[in-house]
């Protein structure tokens, strides 16, 4: 009985230890599998990049609307301008032609021609400085929005006519770069755009 007694003391010992590494295994397993997989790593890469590309459009719009409106407000004040400039050419020429006669309302109906034209000069530089600014920002949106382009490093210049646009600053790639460009281009499709950014 010794023997038998023995012999299950021994059978007990393997069958504790074969359930002792068993559980470790299993442990170890449960363990590597409660951490996040790679699809739930990439899913949460994913929805932080997306995060920082609303982050970015959110920032450039916002800039891009303070520049519209600061643009908008310029022209308001030339346009108020111009308007007061014409109003006393007009008030003047009234004046000459009661108090001077025909020859005096002549010279003053050349001055309000003149006012007539420098107001209009005053517009139509407020309309271009307001189109300046819309194209920065359409094309600071554009980059923004730009799908797996990191816009932060960017800075984007519209000439005073509009007409070119300037990109520069600082991307991670010649891909990126190369992104950049197409998105402005198709953001402001009358214009040049001059790519001067630096992949670093």
């Amino acid at each position: 009985m010794r023997a038998s007694a023995s012999t299950l003391h021994e059978e007990n010992d393997n069958v504790r230890t074969t359930m002792t590494m068993a559980a470790g295994v299993l442990l170890a397993s449960l363990a590597a599998g409660c951490g996040p997989s790679a699809a739930e790593r990439q899913a949460e890469e994913a929805r932080k990049a997306a995060e920082a590309a609303a982050k970015q459009v959110e920032t450039a719009t916002a800039e891009a609307a303070k520049q519209v409106d600061a643009a908008t407000r310029e022209m308001g004040a030339k346009m108020e301008q111009a308007g007061a400039e014409m109003q006393k050419a007009a008030g003047d020429m009234a004046a000459a032609a009661r108090t001077q006669g025909a020859d005096a309302a002549t010279d003053m109906m050349q001055a309000g021609a003149n006012a007539a034209v420098a107001a209009a000069k005053v517009t139509q530089a407020a309309a271009t400085a307001m189109t300046s600014a819309a194209t920065t920002a359409a094309v600071k949106a554009a980059l923004a929005g730009t799908a797996g382009l990191d816009a932060s490093g960017i800075d984007v210049d519209t000439s005073a006519d509009g007409k070119v646009v300037t990109l520069k600053g600082h991307v991670k790639s010649a891909a990126a770069k190369a992104a950049a460009e197409k998105s402005a281009h198709g953001a402001a499709t009358t214009a040049t755009v001059r790519n001067e950014l630096v992949v670093k």
